[in-house]
Formats: structure tokens, C-alpha cells, sequence
């Protein structure tokens, strides 16, 4: 909290700006040593996130105030809320830029920048420092989703197929918004709809590969009130029912029938999903692939699962065989993929120095993404740029103790030449690192094999040899062509 507490505070140079939609804020403390970090904020689909920072740093939204609070001592921080809510890191990648430009225009080029986030964050992070080759000294993506969107909306689809077959006669189990009297608004109460009319029945389902359907999903995303997104409460009012009619009460000492129980059980076993992030995934498995579908691929599905075989080591093989006839079958869009893996699937081509931390336990940005990182160094042939920390606990990105401590070992990397490792940033916070690391990304998430066109042809930097021979990169849109 270095930044934002003690008698030093008040002497802080602190400047609100909005950029092309986005709303920053920048923190300058009085003892400046040259440095910054900038913080690219964890996903959220709720909007009121978007709104002007407050005068007072210590009041910005949670989401925001890690990259005030946890930045070292003597660093400036910089953070931005994007332009956008949802799946923003097209549009993240760009606020991010700005507000980097913007601050070397005002208080000069610092004298070494880095770049850190969470969660979604994470992946912009990963994103930056491969699309800007050059520019940050260093990087800390925390809990990110380092095996790229691509991966891990197909592992949104099948958790969201699985929960339509577990569930598939429990017609209070869908995923649907319901109409106002007059046959067109959504409603989840009476208090959505127009005045004099009430909320009735629900709308007819979408497919579930479109998460839900367009005016459903325009609705909830206007009404961020409806939903919960965080790994450690329910789902809130739109996500917690159906899951409440399939399984029974979610809460610690629901008393779930026989049917609920097993239903239940079967998903769980059938996904390998921590039953304490059942809520938080099938939020994603529902509004977040909506928001993708609807506003970022112009209704095409960027995730698909045919040929895929379903072989949960936890399923009996004639549950197996039971569950891949009866699981839907979905197609997906070679342009909203080409999409999602441009937004973002890492190559591990950067000049960065690169501290990735994950804790073992996140049931939601499952640590067998930095199975995927680390594939992506080694591809590049850069994995001296990369070291990856593992907490035993902490879920998703609450491992505080972790924060600053990985921070200041990137400082001392970047600054001083000692690479950090397990043995020596451990100390720093409490021992609160383990040696132990996840296993491969295919032992939880069925892997798909991409067609078509190799990643360094759909994304690319400034870098020489970012593209095929004969091929240039469009730096605006980060393609070769």
C-alpha cells in the first residue's frame, strides 16, 4: 500500500485522464526512483466499471486497486479501466498503449517500464509484450489464461455442454431470461419491465454454444446487478437458479434430493470442475460466451467440439460412452477463431522477462494454462525469459502475499540481474511458494488441434520473421497479410 497509505500520500502526484474511452488514473510519489507499472484488471462484464476514477486512489474499484497498492516502493503506477467490459483485450491491448504514451509525454520516459495483471489482465499482459516487443523490461501476468481464449472457451463449451446433458431434464435448469407482458422485454423481475407490466414466463433457450440469446444478453449486460462474477460468492439472481434446479442449494449444508446429488456428481466428475467455482465457471459458460458471441464475433462461435472424445478419468467407461453420444455436437467459425487466437494466443516471442505466479487450487484459470506458457517459450526458444511461480492455495488470484513480493523479484531481475526463482522469492512472502506445478493442459480440458493457418500468421509485432516469407505485418491490426 505503499502508494496509497502513510504520510507520504498526501505528497503523491495523482492525475485522472480519459483516452478514447478509457478511464485512467496515474500515481507519481514524491520519491520517484524513474520507475513504472502499469496494471491491466482482471474480467469483468460488469459496466460500471467504465464510470471516471474517483479524486482518492484508496477509493478505486477493487478490481483496480492492485495496481495502486501493490506496486513496490518508489515506482509510479498506472491503470486504465479500457474502454470496454466483456471479452476486452482487443480493446485492452490498445488502452493499455495509450496510457503508456500518455505518460511518457507528461512525466517523461520512465526508466524502466513493466506491465502486470490478473486473470484476464494476465492475458493482456501476455498480449502487450509480444505485440510491443521492446517496450517493457518486464512482465508479471498473474493467474492468466497463458494457453490463449481459444483454449479456454472450448473448455467454457464443454463445461456449458455438459450441464445441458447432466441437466437436460430439468426444464428449470436452462439458461434463459424471462419476457415482460408485452412479449419483447426481458425481465428477471418486475422491476425490468416497462411500467405496468409484469415479468412472466421464460423466453425459449438459446443454442447453448451462443451462451444465450442476443437480448438476453443485451439485458444482463445492462443490468449488471442480475449477476455475480466472482469465484467466492454465487452467481446472483441470473446464474444461481438453474444451477440451484439441477443440483440443489449450492450453499454450505444444502440439503440437495437424491436426483440433485447425483446430477450433480456426475458433472462435477465429468468436467474435473472444483465444486467451489461451479457458480463462477457457469457464469462464464453462459453470460461470458454470450458477450463474445453478440458483441466481439458477430454471432459466430469461436469454440467448437466436433471429434472430440470425452474420456474424464473420473466417468466409468459406460458413463464415458453415455456422455460423448449424448453431449451436442458444435461447429466452429474459422473467423471468430482466427478472432480469438489473434485476442489472444501467446507465441513466447518477447524480449520481456516474464514472472508468471498461479496457485494449484484456481478451479477458474486452471493452472495447466502455464503448461501451455511455457510450451509457447520453448517454442520461441526464449524460455530463459520466463520463470513461473506456483502458490499451494490461493484460488483464483488470491494469493496476496505473492503480489508485491513477485514484483520486487521482477525489479531486481530486470534492474539487477538476479533472476528469481521458487527457493528465493518464497522467503519474501512467507514461504508462500511451492515447487510443486501443475500437470499438462490436456489432463483436465480436451485438447483441440488448430486447422489452418500457424499462430505467426494470424498474429504478429514489428519483430523480423513475425510473418512468412513474402508476407508483411499490419502493425493496426497485428495480422500478416
Amino acid at each position: 500500500m505503499a502508494l496509497l497509505s502513510g504520510s507520504a500520500a498526501a505528497q503523491n502526484t495523482v492525475e485522472r485522464v480519459a483516452i478514447k474511452g478509457a478511464q485512467d488514473m496515474i500515481v507519481v510519489p514524491k520519491d520517484w526512483n524513474g520507475g513504472l507499472f502499469i496494471y491491466a484488471h482482471g474480467y469483468t462484464a460488469d459496466k460500471r466499471l467504465l464510470a471516471p476514477f474517483p479524486a482518492d486512489p484508496s477509493k478505486v474499484p477493487l478490481l483496480l486497486l492492485p495496481g495502486l497498492a501493490s506496486v513496490p516502493p518508489g515506482y509510479a503506477a498506472a491503470v486504465t479501466t479500457f474502454r470496454s467490459v466483456g471479452w476486452y483485450v482487443k480493446d485492452a491491448v490498445k488502452d493499455i498503449e495509450n496510457l503508456r504514451r500518455y505518460f511518457v509525454k507528461k512525466h517523461g520516459k520512465p526508466k524502466h517500464t513493466y506491465i502486470w495483471g490478473h486473470s484476464g489482465g494476465g492475458m493482456v499482459t501476455q498480449a502487450v509484450i509480444e505485440y510491443f516487443p521492446g517496450t517493457y523490461e518486464g512482465a508479471a501476468p498473474m493467474c492468466g489464461t497463458g494457453a490463449g481464449a481459444w483454449r479456454n472457451f472450448n473448455a467454457a463449451l464443454d463445461l456449458r455442454l455438459a450441464y445441458e446433458y447432466v441437466c437436460r431434464d430439468v426444464p428449470a435448469a436452462r439458461f434463459a431470461c424471462r419476457l415482460c407482458s408485452d412479449g419483447k422485454s426481458r425481465c428477471l423481475a418486475d422491476a425490468h419491465c416497462p411500467a405496468g407490466q409484469t415479468c412472466g414466463d421464460s423466453e425459449a433457450p438459446a443454442a447453448p454454444e451462443d451462451g444465450l440469446g442476443p437480448e438476453c444478453t443485451a439485458f444482463l449486460l445492462d443490468h449488471p446487478e442480475t449477476f455475480t462474477e466472482s469465484p467466492t460468492s454465487l452467481g446472483g439472481d441470473f446464474v444461481t437458479p438453474p444451477l440451484t434446479a439441477c443440483f440443489g442449494d449450492l450453499n454450505p449444508g444444502g440439503a440437495p434430493s437424491a436426483e440433485q446429488a447425483a446430477r450433480k456428481d456426475l458433472f462435477l466428475r465429468a468436467t474435473q470442475l472444483r465444486e467451489s467455482f461451479l457458480a463462477t465457471d457457469m457464469f462464464f459458460a453462459s453470460i461470458g460466451m454470450a458477450e463474445v458471441v453478440h458483441r466481439r464475433t458477430h454471432g459466430r462461435h469461436p469454440w467448437g467440439n466436433m471429434g472430440v472424445d470425452y474420456a474424464s478419468p473420473l466417468l466409468t467407461p459406460a458413463e464415458q460412452t453415455a456422455f460423448n453420444a449424448g453431449i451436442a455436437r458444435v461447429a466452429a467459425d474459422a473467423d471468430a477463431v482466427r478472432y480469438m487466437r489473434r485476442f489472444y494466443e501467446p507465441r513466447g516471442r518477447t524480449r520481456s522477462k516474464v514472472i508468471t505466479v498461479h496457485a494449484l487450487d484456481d478451479g477458474l484459470v486452471l493452472p495447466e494454462n502455464e503448461d501451455k506458457y511455457r510450451e509457447a517459450f520453448e517454442a520461441a526458444g526464449t524460455t530463459d525469459r520466463l520463470v513461473q511461480l506456483f502458490t499451494p492455495t490461493g484460488g483464483h488470484c488470491l494469493f496476496l502475499a505473492a503480489w508485491t513480493p513477485a514484483l520486487q523479484a521482477l525489479t531486481a531481475w530486470v534492474e539487477e540481474g538476479r533472476k528469481p526463482s521458487t527457493t528465493s522469492v518464497s522467503p519474501t512472502c512467507g514461504n508462500c511458494l511451492t515447487d510443486q506445478t501443475p500437470g499438462p493442459w490436456g489432463l483436465k480440458v480436451v485438447e483441440r488441434r488448430a486447422k489452418g493457418a500457424p499462430v505467426r500468421t494470424l498474429v504478429c509485432s514489428v519483430e523480423p520473421g513475425d510473418c512468412p516469407a513474402g508476407a508483411t505485418c499490419v502493425e493496426a491490426q497485428h495480422h500478416c497479410r
